[in-house]
């Protein structure tokens, strides 16, 4: 290569990097080479660059070339075109690149900088997947100088290993292996739950888009041909980190997300002031406890609760005092029924409801029983706190009306009330 097509391509590296650097964008090979030949001052139409690699002229006229000098004229904050790109690239070079001596690797020259580690939980960890040793070398190199920590693997199998023991954040792999190749190596990533989620980039000298095609259905993210530019594979790697990275903050957030969901409905669900259940929660379990019953006919007991003789918001009372009653009887009655399927729900302003799946009256009754020792230690001033209640039970069938049901546990609470309170009537 002639002097000047060594200048040309530092010129076009710089260019690469700097359009990376300032727009987050790569070029493709098609924009290189039209840079390429801008550059090196070679007279070529579109239509013949299109004519050579293959492409419409339309398609590099319309498309290509004008998103080219509109990325170069936004990295450099002024108009670039084909006729002054080289002179005003050069310049930029003279302004920006320090006077102290250059790294001892040239391959860093053009790299753009890396996705730094505090970036991801912990360091960024690459594993490497070729038979090659030479290229698992190179790679290492490039990959080491700018931050990441990197994983080596000469076959299908040891990678597979490796990803058991140390799981990376990305995986670079090459396709033509013996034994096993990359297609088989990343189905089975994929088929494994622990590591469908790791990144996997295709790194080969297949350039058909058959290959292509096939990297992409078995799971691959991206594809790099080789021989690479240091600059492509550094790009692509931090663009898989970035894309890993927002995944993994939209995880978060969704799960964040899907508890804050679950807190509103257990609030929406809530009595605010007794922090029972309220009558819409009621509603809605009764009939699923319903259709349940009819469905494996199994007993359902429903049971009303009224405080009697509450008189704590009349004329000279304490409302304040009454609400802390009112909260305190509704935790006691849900202390008492503690089985997994019982509902205790706030009904009305002094009654309870309790919906208990599977129960018959006795088991109702026993309840009742120990709900009225429990509840009368709770004194409040003078009087003990004393409860009417009324049990129905039934095992329901779709001939039934569940109103009917409900009438029937609040018909035997008034009767207890009635009869003086202070004790339940069952059907």
């Amino acid at each position: 290569m002639s002097d000047i097509d060594h200048a040309s391509e530092s010129v076009l590296e710089f260019a690469e990097n700097l359009i990376l650097q300032k727009t987050d964008t790569y070029c493709s090979e098609l924009q290189r080479r039209i840079l390429s030949t801008a550059l090196q001052g070679e007279r070529k139409t579109y239509d013949q660059l299109a004519d050579e690699c293959g492409y419409s002229p339309k398609y590099v006229k319309q498309d290509v070339a004008p998103k080219l000098w509109h990325l170069l004229s936004q990295a450099l904050d002024k108009k670039v075109s084909k006729s002054n790109v080289r002179m005003i690239l050069t310049q930029e070079m003279r302004r920006t690149t320090p006077a102290t001596p250059a790294p001892s690797s040239s391959l860093a020259a053009a790299a753009p900088p890396p996705l730094q580690p505090t970036d991801l939980t912990g360091k960024v960890k690459i594993l490497l997947v070729d038979d090659q040793p030479q290229n698992l070398q190179l790679l290492t190199d490039v990959l080491e100088e700018q931050g990441y920590e990197v994983l080596q693997a000469l076959n299908g199998t040891i990678a597979l290993q490796a990803v058991a023991l140390d799981q990376p954040q990305l995986i670079l792999l090459d396709i033509q292996m013996p034994e096993m190749d990359g297609y088989t190596v990343c189905q089975r990533l994929k088929a494994d739950p622990s590591t469908q989620e790791i990144p996997v980039v295709f790194v080969s000298a297949l350039d058909e888009s058959w290959d292509k095609v096939k990297a992409f259905s078995v799971g691959g993210v991206d594809y790099i041909t080789k021989p690479f530019k240091v600059v492509e594979v550094l790009a692509r790697v931090q663009n898989q980190l970035k894309i890993q990275q927002l995944q993994q903050a939209l995880r978060a957030q969704n799960a964040q997300l899907h508890q804050a969901n679950l807190e509103l409905q257990r609030l929406a669900a809530l009595d605010d002031l007794t922090q029972v259940a309220n009558r819409r929660r009621f509603d809605a379990y009764l009939l699923t406890s319903w259709q349940a019953a009819i469905q494996n006919q199994h007993p359902l007991t429903l049971v009303f609760c009224q405080l009697d003789h509450f008189n704590f918001y009349g004329s000279g009372s304490n409302p304040q005092q009454g609400d802390q009653c009112l909260c305190d009887i509704a935790q006691t009655i849900k202390h008492v029924i503690q089985g997994p399927n019982d509902l205790v729900c706030r009904y009305g302003t002094f009654t309870f409801a309790i919906v208990l799946p599977q129960q018959t009256s006795v088991q109702a009754e026993a309840m009742a029983q120990e709900l009225f020792e429990t509840v009368e230690k709770q004194a409040m001033g003078s009087s003990p706190i004393t409860l009417s209640i009324g049990v129905a039970s039934i095992h329901p069938n779709s001939d039934m009306g569940i109103e009917a049901f409900i009438e029937a546990s609040d018909r035997n609470l008034q009767q207890a009330r009635n009869n003086g309170g202070n004790r339940f009537v069952a059907n």
